[in-house]
């Protein structure tokens, strides 16, 4: 009999659902996935000004009205690991247990917050592609594969200008979230890779370490979408920890 408690995943930027293709096929077909998106994202409507807060808000809407009993594993990589963060401090009666990927506690430093601010301009302005074409080798390890590599220019490729500057408004905007961590009460699992340039594995640290309980993994040889670069190694260590969690039947 399947598990009833569903897997919502939470996909980073600047991807869409389809982030989660080689996860999910590494995780199997045991479990209710769920794979919503951020505004503006694939299939996703734009809305003009959203926060990551307000994503976590209509994540916590969606869950209550669709999941059995109103409660769900939740997995977010990077984006949406700031998404599933706020989304446990702010609806943690609907979030079973916490998965957070290649993310980070704390607000951007002033000068990431005016580096996105630059990138929006330059996005804005007509320079979509150039400015991926920056972005996209710095999310994988040096070592990632072509095939992952051209998965995720095509997946980026998708998304829209406007998804993409406001996203980075988004991200730039989040608050920080260190002392909200020790009010966390539910299983946490923390995974980085251990190539991560973007979140690295001491910032996956400070999560580990402010989560009451949370377990930490280090992913050997992987860079920030650690999901996408190895996914049977990530499905195989959240596979264990949901596992050994008690399932809603």
């Amino acid at each position: 009999m399947p598990a009833t408690t569903p897997l919502v995943l939470l996909h980073p930027y600047p991807a869409d659902a389809t982030f989660w293709n080689r996860f999910r096929s590494a995780l199997g077909g045991m479990r209710e996935i769920i794979t919503p998106e951020a505004p503006g994202f694939g299939n996703a409507a734009p809305e003009v000004g959203w926060t990551i807060a307000s994503a976590a808000d209509a994540v916590a809407m969606r869950i209550g009205t669709g999941a059995p009993h109103g409660v769900a594993y939740v997995m977010g990589l990077s984006m949406g690991g700031y998404t599933a963060l706020a989304l446990a401090a702010r609806h943690p009666e609907r979030v079973s247990a916490l998965i957070l990927a290649d993310a980070r506690a704390d607000a951007d430093d002033p000068a990431t917050r005016r580096a996105r601010h630059d990138a929006a301009a330059v996005v804005a302005g007509g320079g979509r592609d150039d400015y991926l074409s920056g972005l996209l080798p710095r999310l994988v390890a040096a070592g990632a594969s072509g095939d992952v590599r051209d998965e995720l220019a095509a997946c980026a490729g998708r998304q829209s200008s406007d998804a993409l500057t406001g996203a980075l408004a988004a991200l730039a905007g989040r608050p920080d979230r260190r002392r909200e961590l020790a009010h966390l009460a539910l299983p946490t699992l923390v995974v980085v890779g251990s190539e991560d340039l973007v979140t690295p594995p001491a910032a996956a640290r400070v999560l580990a370490d402010g989560i009451p309980d949370a377990r930490l993994v280090e992913i050997s040889g992987a860079g920030h979408l650690t999901a996408l670069e190895r996914p049977h190694e990530v499905a195989e260590v959240v596979a264990g920890f949901l596992q050994g969690l008690p399932d809603r039947r």
